[in-house]
């Protein structure tokens, strides 16, 4: 097994080594904020809003104030409150507007923007106007934005697309950033199953287009928290019936089901790309015990096999995806891989039981002698020597003979 193989299959010893990486990024970035928000506390009353300050001490995130917000009360968003805000990102020292938001809603620390706004938006109070500067590990990171690929904004069906110039992994934005307010997250259990379906499709697809960026971390901390939110408490979804069959209290709870294993399945392929396997295979197991013929998770329950070297298993999940998706070239190609690599286990277990065994391969030889191979030395050998056995017998024989009948 090769080193990455090895580092891979670590990560999926434990199945929530996500979260535990998720956990130790968010209080990192925490303790950064905590700092900065301590250190801006400390600063003189002389320092003029007009002055870049230096967010994380990195030089990576740069505020500059336009307008002070109520500082008098003192209070921030937190992660988790829904904040109203707008915001115009261009790239920096151009007219190049990448997006432009107004009067918007997003849960603070989803992700739901790009990391950079954010990270600010937890540093700034009610009213707050700013302009910041981002390093591209806080907007577009190393793959860049390109003409024609998903902005993923939040809230946005029809997917708009990018129309400016090729953004590349050394490109710096600037943005200019309003929060109006803010407000805490209401108790799920006060929102309808509608509201629920909203806030958990928008989530879902903030996830998709993180995945989409190569960010599988990111994508799953979108995909957990679609989960909370289309979680239903009230007892209307039931456990599924040993044929996979669910009832319900109405159709709008089998939607949000629908909804919610939709998020498994994507959670699954997240956790997969990340290395997390068991992880992977839980959230691929609950979509299959309430739909046991789903084909995007069959196929996805065979690759998440495969990469856990759980060839045979793989190899049964495969053909039940390309059973269940006839038409589907994905599961077609999973198959075959299966059972090519099926093929050459059986290969090699034939190899090593026949080395434990201590046989040779009886096909490879004959006792027939070819009939182009000329007879060995020793066997010229043995036969001469006993056609002179032979002939040395006849004489004697002769010789015997002919002594008795001259008497």
């Amino acid at each position: 097994m090769s080193e990455e193989s090895k580092a891979l299959t670590d990560k999926s010893e434990s199945s929530s080594f996500e979260d535990l990486a998720a956990a130790a990024a968010e209080e990192i970035e925490e303790a950064k904020l905590a700092e900065a928000a301590a250190a801006e506390k400390e600063k003189s009353p002389e320092v003029k809003n007009d002055e870049w300050q230096d967010v994380l001490g990195s030089g990576a995130l740069l505020k500059k104030i336009l307008k002070q917000g109520d500082e008098i009360s003192g209070s921030r968003p937190q992660r988790g409150d829904i904040c109203r805000i707008s915001y115009e990102l261009k790239i920096k020292d151009s007219n190049n507007i990448v997006e432009k938001r107004d009067q918007i809603k997003i849960y603070l620390g989803d992700n739901e923007v790009l990391q950079g706004l954010d990270l600010a938006l937890t540093l700034m109070y009610r009213g707050e106007e700013c302009i910041l500067q981002l390093a591209p590990r806080f907007a577009y990171g190393e793959m860049g934005l390109k003409p024609g690929e998903s902005l993923g904004l939040v809230g946005q069906c029809d997917e708009p697309k990018y129309k400016g110039p090729i953004i590349g992994p050394d490109t710096w934005l600037e943005a200019k950033l309003v929060l109006h307010d803010w407000s805490e997250e209401p108790e799920h259990d006060v929102l309808s199953i509608a509201e629920k379906m909203e806030i958990g499709i928008r989530r879902r697809a903030r996830g998709n287009w993180w995945y989409g960026r190569d960010e599988p971390q990111l994508a799953v901390q979108l995909y957990r928290r679609a989960l909370d939110i289309l979680d239903e408490s009230e007892g209307g979804i039931t456990d599924p019936t040993p044929s996979g069959e669910l009832t319900f209290a109405n159709q709008a709870l089998k939607e949000l089901l629908d909804e919610r294993l939709r998020v498994h399945n994507n959670m699954a392929a997240a956790q997969l790309k990340a290395g997390a396997y068991e992880a992977a295979l839980q959230a691929v197991t609950r979509v299959l015990s309430c739909q046991p013929k789903n084909a995007k998770a069959l196929y996805r329950k065979s690759r998440i096999l495969s990469a856990m070297g759980r060839n045979p298993e793989a190899l049964e999940a495969a053909k039940a995806a390309a059973a269940a998706a006839p038409e589907d070239t994905g599961a077609k190609k999973e198959l075959q891989r299966c059972e090519q690599r099926a093929s050459r286990d059986r290969s090699v277990e034939r190899k090593l039981a026949k080395r434990m065994l201590g046989t040779t391969d009886v096909s490879a030889k004959s006792d027939a002698p070819s009939p182009d191979k000329k007879p060995s030395r020793s066997k010229i050998l043995v036969w001469g020597s006993l056609l002179l056995s032979l002939l040395v017998g006849v004489a004697s024989v002769l010789v015997y003979r002919y002594k008795m009948q001259a008497h």
